[in-house]
Order: C-alpha cells, then structure tokens, then sequence
C-alpha cells in the first residue's frame, strides 16, 4: 500500500529539536498528544501494510508565521527513510514562491507540492498568487495536493478549500495533476463532479469526521457517491491516504479494505494510481 497523505508533526525528534515546532503544532494543527519516535512510524506503517508514505511540509510563512515542517526537513525525513516520499510546501503569498518550489524540487529532490488554501489564505483560484505554482508544478512533472473540504485545524478557514474554486485551474493547466483531498467533504459533490469531468483531478481518500474511518468511508464513499461510480467512472483517480497523524494508518486501512470493492480497484486505490502519479512503477519495492 501507498498512503499519499500524512504529515511528520508528531515525531518526537523534531519536536525535541525545536520547541517552536512544536508550539506550532499544537496551535496550528490542534494536536495535542505526546509525539511518538520515529520508529513508531515505521511500526505503524508495517502494521498497517503501507510500504511508502508520501510526507506532507506545508508553509505558513505570512499566515501563521511558521513551516510545520519546512521542506528541507521533510527532505531529510525522506533521505534518511526510504520508505517516505517528500513533497514540498511553499507559501503563494510569498513573491519568490516559484523560485522556492523549483530550489524544493530541482535541489532537495522533493517530489511533489502540498498546499492548503483554508490555512495558508489564499483562493486556489487566484491567477497571480496559485497559477505560477501549478504552471511549474506541470512543467517540474510534480502532483499538486491541495486540502479539500473542511479544515480541522483551528485557524482554519474552510471556505477557502471548496472544491470548485478550483475549477477553472484545472481547465487552465491541462499538463498538471492536482489531487484533492478528503474526497473534498463535506463539498464532496463539488469534488466527484470536477473529478469526472477533469482527467487531470485524483481525489484521496483521507476524509474523517465520524467515529472511525469504516464509518466515515461507509458514508461518503459506499453510501454517498457509490461503488459502482468509482468502479465504473473513477477507478485510475482515487488515492488512499490516511491523514496520519489526524487519523491511525491502521484503521485507515481496514476502513479502505471494509467497503467491498473489487480486488483490482482496491489495488488501484491502495498502491497502483499512487505508483504511477508518483512515477513509481519502475522502482523497487522497498
């Protein structure tokens, strides 16, 4: 398996390391646990059957003052753990966004682009803030992961992430893969319209709000959209993701195997679209 969406805020070595980091997960993020070591990760991911996790940075920089992590320590998380795929983060409020996206990518070798409209503040419709980004993004041959639907982190301002105001970007940049996450709920209907009209649109399965991911996935993914769409319409463009630490790997992975599909789109959905959007096929299994 291939879990496309965690973030490496709860490890306890970073927040040892920094105790602004971690002020600012507490703050920003909301979490409020002790933070497990590394090693908890890898026992966990085994566990749970992911052979690689895509790790999240994600830039605060103007919004809330803070990298939670930057990238040049996602791309030492992933340098040191071969099983972690980096993607970078940066800020489009920022005037040297683009520049810091390529330095992220051509020089940390980080391997996609993580933004998240509802905490960053910005409309991922903008043209002069978010078009330079996803334009790179496409030429970089990069995925752009953006944060869909409703924002558990605190300062979060939802509205931001409907999906729909991305609708004309992904018009606009043909040659760029976005993925939105949470399955864009509670706008879901917003994010399945867009991904069956847009080739370039994945969604990921990360989205939590009831008791347990099963009952979460039951709701919106069995009940709401339904198995025959995603088998039928959307087999290629579905991710799992998790949302570690928000949400346990494990039960992430039983909730994704309890819904009944097919053994060849559970494939798809748990490694075979990841492999490919990450250009994976080729190389080894870890």
């Amino acid at each position: 398996m291939i879990d496309f969406h965690t973030h490496p805020v709860m490890i306890k070595e970073l927040v040892e390391a920094d105790p602004d980091f971690g002020r600012a997960v507490r703050e920003v993020f909301g979490l409020l646990f002790p933070p497990q070591p590394l090693e908890i990760l890898r026992r966990e991911m085994d566990a749970a059957g992911i052979e690689r996790a895509v790790i999240l940075a994600l830039d605060l920089s103007t919004a809330h003052g803070c990298r939670v992590p930057d990238n040049e320590t996602v791309a030492r998380l992933a340098e040191s753990e071969p099983r972690l795929i980096g993607f970078a983060s940066v800020d489009p409020n920022l005037p040297d966004a683009a520049e810091r996206l390529d330095g992220a990518v051509r020089r940390l070798g980080l391997r996609g682009l993580k933004l998240d409209p509802s905490l960053q503040r910005f409309d991922p419709g903008d043209r002069s803030r978010a078009y330079p980004l996803y334009r790179l993004a496409g030429e970089l041959g990069i995925p752009v992961l953006l944060h869909a639907g409703m924002s558990w982190a605190p300062p979060g301002v939802s509205r931001l992430s409907r999906p729909v105001l991305l609708e004309e970007a992904l018009s606009d940049h043909p040659g760029t893969n976005f993925v939105l996450a949470h399955f864009g709920w509670p706008w879901t209907d917003e994010a399945l319209m867009l991904a069956l009209k847009h080739r370039n649109l994945y969604l990921d399965t990360s989205v939590v709000y009831a008791r347990t991911p099963a009952e979460t996935l039951r709701k919106v993914v069995a009940e709401h959209i339904g198995l025959p769409v995603l088998e039928g319409s959307l087999p290629d463009r579905i991710l799992f993701g998790s949302n570690y630490p928000r949400q346990d790997m494990r039960r992430a992975a039983r909730g994704i195997a309890s819904l009944g599909f097919s053994p060849g789109l559970l494939e798809a959905i748990t490694r075979g679209n990841a492999a490919r959007l990450l250009g994976l096929e080729t190389e080894a299994r870890p």
